[in-house]
């Protein structure tokens, strides 16, 4: 693994020809100005502008993986499909969406290094799946149960990533692609998009169950109907799907035949990326000559950022980045190694790449920990000085901005650097509506549940959707007695109101259509017991739109009439 730290090359580079000559205006007057300037924040909108930047160029595709329309909108029909996930419920864009600035709405507090929830080093990641064991069955797992896993670190933006040298905040997916299939190097340069699309489906926190690989996404990927459960279709994708109607086809229109690969995979997924340029933002049309484009407080906010706020010293070019890794103290080393953990430099403790400042406004959380809430909460922590002084870099300083220049400096970087298409979810960043997005679940809960031992109501798992041609639905149930005989009713129909067993309230139909899955729940204990019924739904139209309904029963001995049950549900093929 190449070591690209600080120390090891100029700050600023970048594979494309955005760097140098703006980096060195900048940096020089970033470093001049707290010189020249008096007080207050007049001073800084006195200076007189830079000379304009290069503007972002035209994304740089490997050699063996070109741009082209078809291979985009495949990409793009992959990012959002939440069928790349094993249990249905998890896309590329469930955690990055673009009227969020790339990120991750559903942002969720999770405890930290210490596991102690609450208190200063929690950190707000990602929901992801439920844990699920190498053959997709539930698990309770240790930290979050049955809920929904949660991602050890914020989500970074996906747009402009393209960028990048190195992605994911310690820069472990590099420029060169190896194939996970065969392990054979694939892509020699420019494919850090490629090797980060590789890792998400086989996380067994963000889309996979443990030890999911490769045959298993492709071989579903060859059956299941493209974006099977989302709606509100962007044209493009829309049309792509009606010419091209399974995957096998959508890949030879893109690839030139129908085989579907991981490496394909990626490529497709990177390409789509590479089309969402974010260039037309206030600060683009500035710096190409437009002088009204900034209001005076955001044109103040850039002198700041350019001058005694010494952001431009790493949020260089136009990228707002200059694709390195730097220790700011934000908590210490120890609770996150960052960078170390790939290249196994003691000076790269605490590091984490610089992130792009385009969107930075529409972020709902800043830093890899998501440990701020507010860009004004990020820009007084720089202006203190940074945090944690271990292996801080040294690039940070006290800046003693007054409150004119911080609220000016915030101002533009919320507005100055907004791509209004990325804010609307215009062209080309329009996306589907996701299923996890609307507002009924499916399957939905009907009525409550009855206790078992130690008062304890179990609990339904119906987490994935039923989606007709998919290999992966499946139900489960916790929170009920370990050990205990356990009993899945599924039936045509609800149950009639008020329909009782041993005093437990049904919601399932007792008429022919009745089908019983009788198992032995996992776990020992009262609240302890567990289990997951997993089933294939066909291929078949007539089943798209029929209902279904069904309820656990446990047998136990602690609840009134020695029967436990979940709450019913019904869910609807799709």
């Amino acid at each position: 693994m190449r070591n690209r730290n600080a120390a090891s090359r100029p700050l600023g580079i970048l594979r494309c020809n955005i760097r140098a000559i703006g980096m060195t205006l900048l940096a020089v007057l970033a470093l001049v100005a707290p010189a020249l300037r008096g007080t207050g924040g007049a001073s800084a909108i006195a200076q007189p502008p830079p000379p304009p930047i290069p503007p972002l160029p035209a994304p740089t595709a490997p050699p063996g993986n070109p741009i082209t329309p078809e291979k985009a909108v495949l990409g793009k029909i992959l990012f959002w499909d939440e069928q790349l996930s094993s249990d249905n419920s998890v896309a590329c864009g469930t955690c990055h969406r673009p009227e969020f600035g790339g990120g991750d709405p559903r942002l969720v507090r999770t405890p930290g290094f210490d596991g102690i929830p609450g208190n200063a080093d929690d950190v707000f990641g990602s929901p992801g799946v439920v844990f699920a064991d190498e053959n997709d069955d539930y698990q309770p797992h240790p930290d979050f149960d049955f809920d929904p896993q949660v991602t050890g670190r914020n989500t970074p933006s996906f747009i402009g990533a393209q960028y990048f040298t190195e992605l994911f905040w310690d820069g472990r997916a590099t420029d060169d692609f190896i194939d996970p299939e065969t392990g054979a190097p694939s892509l020699a340069t420019n494919a850090a998009l490629e090797s980060q699309a590789v890792g998400p489906p086989l996380s067994d926190v963000e889309m996979a169950h443990m030890d999911r690989d490769w045959p298993e996404i492709l071989a579903k990927l060859a059956d299941v109907r493209p974006l099977a459960i989302a709606s509100d279709l962007p044209p493009d994708v829309a049309t792509a799907i009606a010419a091209h109607p399974d995957y096998p086809s959508l890949f030879e229109d893109a690839f030139g035949d129908t085989d579907i690969t991981a490496a394909r995979v990626a490529m497709a997924l990177a390409t789509y990326q590479r089309t969402l340029v974010p260039d037309q933002t206030p600060w683009d049309a500035f710096n190409d000559g437009d002088g009204g484009a900034l209001t005076p407080n955001q044109r103040m906010g850039l002198g700041v950022f350019r001058g005694p706020g010494r952001c431009v010293l790493c949020h260089s070019t136009a990228l707002f980045s200059n694709d390195d890794f730097h220790a700011l103290g934000v908590r210490p080393p120890a609770e996150d190694l960052g960078r170390f953990e790939v290249t196994g430099d003691p000076a790269d403790r605490g590091r984490f790449k610089t992130a792009s400042l385009r969107n930075v406004g529409l972020r709902p959380r800043f830093m890899h920990n998501g440990g701020f809430a507010t860009l004004m909460g990020v820009v007084n922590f720089y202006n203190g000085g940074g945090g944690a002084p271990e292996n801080r870099d040294p690039l940070l300083i006290p800046l003693g901005l007054s409150p004119a220049e911080r609220n000016a400096l915030v101002d533009f970087l919320d507005n100055g650097l907004t791509d209004p298409r990325v804010a609307a979810q215009l062209p080309p960043f329009d996306r589907p509506t996701l299923h996890s997005e609307l507002g009924g679940a499916n399957p939905t809960p009907i009525g409550t549940g009855t206790a078992g031992s130690a008062g304890i109501v179990p609990t339904a798992l119906t987490i994935a959707p039923p989606i007709s041609a998919n290999p992966d639905f499946k139900l489960g149930i916790h929170g009920a007695l370990g050990g205990a005989k356990a009993v899945l009713a599924i039936s045509n129909n609800p149950a009639s109101p008020g329909t009782e067993v041993n005093g437990v309230p049904v919601f399932v139909a007792l008429d022919s259509s009745l089908r019983k899955i009788k198992t032995t729940l996992e776990g020992v204990g009262a609240g302890e017991g567990y289990a997951t019924f997993q089933k294939g739904i066909p291929d078949s139209p007539g089943l798209i739109g029929r209902d279904f309904f069904g309820q656990w029963f446990v047998k136990d001995g602690g609840a009134s009439g020695n029967l436990a049950a979940t709450a019913g549900f019904r869910l609807e093929i799709e």
